[in-house]
Parts: C-alpha cells; structure tokens; sequence
C-alpha cells in the first residue's frame, strides 16, 4: 500500500474530526497490518470544526482568503488597523496581524497574515480554540497590500461539531530494553486539501520505515505512530504525551523521529532538540551526501510540528521536513507533485536516525 495515493487520492480531505479522518485511521492501521504489526488505536473525543468559504472585499474588490478553524462567525464591514504581528510556526518570520474596527471603534475581525505558501490558505490562529476571534487568513502579497484605514468586508463562517472522536495509530515493533524509539507522522489534513505532501508523504514514510525495520532484532524497540490532528493545534501528540505522563511512559521514550512534507519543497529542514540532537541529525545527513543536494535549514524541535511536545518533556525529538513549497494547503497539493527522491532521502536520513537512537540515545 502506498498511503501517498491511498490518504490524498482515496481519501482526500481529512480535516480533524470527520469521517474521512476515521477512513484514514482505518487505512494507516491497514497498511501497519500489512507489514506483520497488530496495531492499535488511543480514541479521544473532541470539538470538530466545519468552515465556510470566506468573502472578503477590500476597497470593493473581492480578495481570496482562507477559513480560520474555529473561529466564531461574523458578516459587516468596517476599516483595517495593523495591531502588531505574530512569530510564523516555523522559522524566524513575523506575520502582519490586522483588525477590523467598525463604526463605533470595537475590533469586531480580524485578517491574518497566512504564514506559508503562495495563496490564502485554511490555518489556525494563535488563539486557543475556543476563543478565536471571526478571523480569515489572506496571502503574504495581499497583507502587504493592506493599509490602515481601508475599508473592508468580511463574512466568516463556520459550524463547531461536538462530540466527534479521533484516534492516533499506533503500531510497536518490540526490542530487548523496556525503551523504544517513537517514528511518527500525521495524517489529518485542512480544509479542502488533499494534503498528499502535507502529510501523505509523511505517513508514507513511516510506512517504509516500519516496512525496514519490522522482525528485526533491536536493542530498543520502535513505536510508529500516525498522529491525528496535527492540523488543529498538534491535539493528537499532545494527548498521546499527556496520557504518557499521566502513566508515567515518557521515561521509556528514548526519541522522536516525526516526518513532515518530506515530498516537495526548497530546503532540507532538521527541526531537532535539544542542541545534541541536531549535531546528530546533521551529521548523519552529512554522511548520507544530502548536505551537497539540499540546503539545510536547522531550528528547534518546537513551534508548529508534533515533537514540540515531547522536546517540551526533554525527550530528544526531530521533525525532517521539506519545506516551504508553493501548494502548501492548498485544494492543489495532488500526488504528482511529489518527488520521489526527496521522500527516499528522507527516509534513509529518518533510517539512520532510527538507528542511532535505538543503539546509542541522546542524553536528555
């Protein structure tokens, strides 16, 4: 099975809470099977979210923008007001934050600054989910176009569905020591986006990893794990790193190797804590000649990728991504944009790592 085609193509959208996020559960668990493994599903519950299209006009001229998920709903006008700015997911980026004030000078909307990408994509915003102010996202070129005093209208919409179920997937190849090595990925994708390398490609390569090291004899063992919701603020690694604590798990974690639009994109990014572990994950790239085919971007294991919770917890976490890429979010990332060298790099990289980590773990 190659879950590329089978979540992007077969599937389609998977947004957080839906049934096409439960058919990739199922698929992931499928192809953990077809390699020998008896995987197994952490249920949890929470709020879906079902956006509407945006309509935004800007002096008269209609704008695209992209949903916000779970922000509340509004339709008027008013004018624009820059209020300050907010660090991008990933990277060193500031993003223009922009209110909608209306006629008696409350903020009553806002436009943000869509952080990847070339077009207005489907995101979140900095806010918790249940306090996201009626917000939509435009372009980076359309935010540098807004100015104060514009005057603009807005409609956002959107439903908040209760009472829908998610479940990471999670499939464990045994080693001799009471440790294992966690080699994950997410397969939830946005609104409208097939996601075939935001994170098809990702699951994809977990695949193969599992397909490589499934009946070998290890030291530590190896967990795969297909994250749910990652889309929605990592919900489905966090939960799995706050129910391990509650268990007292997270000691038997030696690390986290999470791929992440391993596909497609300009960069080779090693997003890796603490400061050992990326000296590792270079090193290991270096070995591999990947440093003369890609340019290395390096950066923390937190901020907008799952390990942001375990390197939270002190655990040795990295995130191998390709990244940025025009499609990112968009109803155009398809299959046939995927490169087939770039995913077979990565996963060697992620092997190597796999390997190093079940031998000889980073302190923590």
């Amino acid at each position: 099975m190659n879950l590329l085609e089978a979540l992007s193509v077969g599937i389609g959208p998977r947004t957080a809470g839906s049934d096409e996020a439960a058919q990739a559960a199922d698929t992931v668990a499928d192809a953990f099977r077809e390699l020998g493994l008896e995987p197994r599903f952490q249920e949890f519950e929470l709020v879906g979210y079902e956006a509407d299209e945006p309509e935004l006009e800007v002096e008269g001229e209609r704008w695209p923008a992209g949903p916000c998920m779970y922000a509340h709903s509004f339709d008027g006008e008013g004018t624009v007001r820059r209020i300050g700015d907010s660090a991008a997911p990933v990277g060193d980026r500031r993003l223009a934050t922009f209110a909608l004030i209306d006629a008696d000078g409350r903020e009553v909307a806002r436009l943000l600054t869509s952080p990847f990408s070339r077009g207005a994509i489907p995101f979140m915003s900095s806010h918790t989910h249940i306090t996201t102010p009626p917000t939509a996202f435009v372009s980076a070129e359309n935010s540098a176009r807004l100015r104060d005093g514009m005057r603009v209208r807005l409609k956002v919409g959107g439903r908040f569905l209760p009472g829908r179920r998610e479940r990471n997937v999670i499939a464990e190849i045994p080693g001799k020591l009471d440790e294992h090595v966690i080699v994950s990925a997410h397969y939830d994708s946005v609104y409208r986006g097939p996601g075939a390398i935001d994170n098809a490609s990702g699951v994809e390569g977990v695949r193969r990893l599992g397909e490589v090291f499934a009946g070998r004899e290890l030291e530590r063992g190896i967990t795969l794990i297909g994250f749910a919701a990652e889309e929605i603020k990592l919900t489905g690694s966090r939960l799995y790193v706050d129910e391990a604590k509650i268990r007292g798990e997270l000691e038997r974690v030696a690390g986290v190797v999470n791929l992440d639009c391993i596909a497609r994109g300009e960069n080779l990014n090693v997003l890796a804590s603490p400061d050992a572990m990326r000296d590792r994950s270079v090193e290991a790239a270096r070995a591999l000649g990947l440093l003369d085919r890609y340019q290395l971007v390096t950066g923390p294991a937190t901020g907008g990728v799952d390990p942001h919770w375990f390197a939270q917890e002190g655990i040795p976490a990295v995130t191998l991504a390709h990244f940025p890429y025009d499609e990112y979010h968009l109803p155009d990332e398809s299959p046939d944009l995927a490169d087939e060298q770039l995913i077979g790099d990565t996963v060697a990289l992620a092997g190597a790592l796999v390997v190093s980590l079940v031998e000889h773990p980073v302190a923590r």
